[in-house]
């Protein structure tokens, strides 16, 4: 295969890292994966023509890896919790280390767009999650069997409108209303931690809606719902799950409308 094939997939959590290792591999792409969590090593075993393991703050060893296999694309797939980062700054590199001093602070779009200058500098592109993963966008429509009613249609608009001003603040894409009332708003913990908090002090019949940011970079985390997503939903009682058409990525679509119809949730994409 030639040498410009060839394709670093530096993996975190979820099971985006398998689907978007496979779609590499049907484009024809010769893979080197370098997971930064136990989990995604143990999902891409066997998937990809080569392995390696690093811890995410291993910055000058990726590197060096990147430069001695001649990859020239790379892809960033799956979640790093953020708080396990910080908890172990300790095993950053000295490229790391002197790498974050330089961002103007640690949110996402900081790091992601610090990262890519990194790569730049090797001669590294880094290209879309959605080259690899455009099958899994949904248009609009309402995929469960329940159906909003009006008054909860309101609350899905004035939702997003919020879910949105947020995710322009690189803060979060997830917002939990209900009565026209932010209950929740996703932050460093995540979506369904953010569920969680939202759906208990609703008690029932929260709302969350989940969208992209306005200026989404689709070299990094995409908004993404999972059957986690539902599961979490349903045992908090809350009511709707409504995200962004043709910006989210939607996993196991069958199987998620399957358990949103067992728990009498609405799943609309907006």
């Amino acid at each position: 295969m030639p040498e410009g094939n060839k394709l670093a997939i530096v993996a975190g959590n979820g099971e985006l890292t398998t689907l978007l290792a496979r779609s590499a591999k049907e484009q024809g792409f010769n893979t080197c994966a370098i997971a930064i969590t136990n989990e995604a090593e143990k999902r891409l075993e066997g998937l990809c023509n080569k392995l390696y393991r690093f811890s995410p703050g291993q910055l000058s060893k990726m590197l060096n890896l990147i430069k001695e296999e001649m990859i020239q694309d790379i892809v960033f797939i799956g979640k790093v919790p953020k708080l396990d980062l910080l908890r172990n700054v300790h095993k950053l590199d000295w490229v790391a280390i002197k790498h974050l001093s330089t961002l103007q602070n640690l949110n996402d779009d900081s790091i992601h767009n610090g990262i890519v200058e990194l790569l730049n500098k090797s001669n590294v592109k880094v290209l879309s999650q959605t080259k690899f993963l455009k099958h899994l966008f949904l248009e609009k429509e309402i995929l469960s069997k329940r159906k909003p009613s009006l008054e909860e249609r309101v609350d899905i608009e004035y939702g997003y409108a919020m879910a949105k001003k947020v995710a322009s603040l690189d803060i979060g894409q997830t917002v939990v209303v209900k009565n026209k009332m932010i209950l929740a708003v996703e932050a460093i913990e995540g979506t369904d931690e953010a569920i969680k908090r939202g759906c208990l002090l609703a008690k029932s019949g929260a709302i969350i809606v989940k969208v992209s940011k306005p200026d989404q970079d689709e070299r990094f985390d995409i908004p993404t719902i999972g059957e986690n997503t539902i599961e979490t939903l349903a045992k908090y009682k809350g009511s709707i799950l409504a995200f962004e058409a043709n910006k989210t990525i939607v996993t196991n679509k069958e199987n998620l409308i399957k358990k949103a119809d067992e728990h009498n949730l609405c799943l609309i994409a907006v």
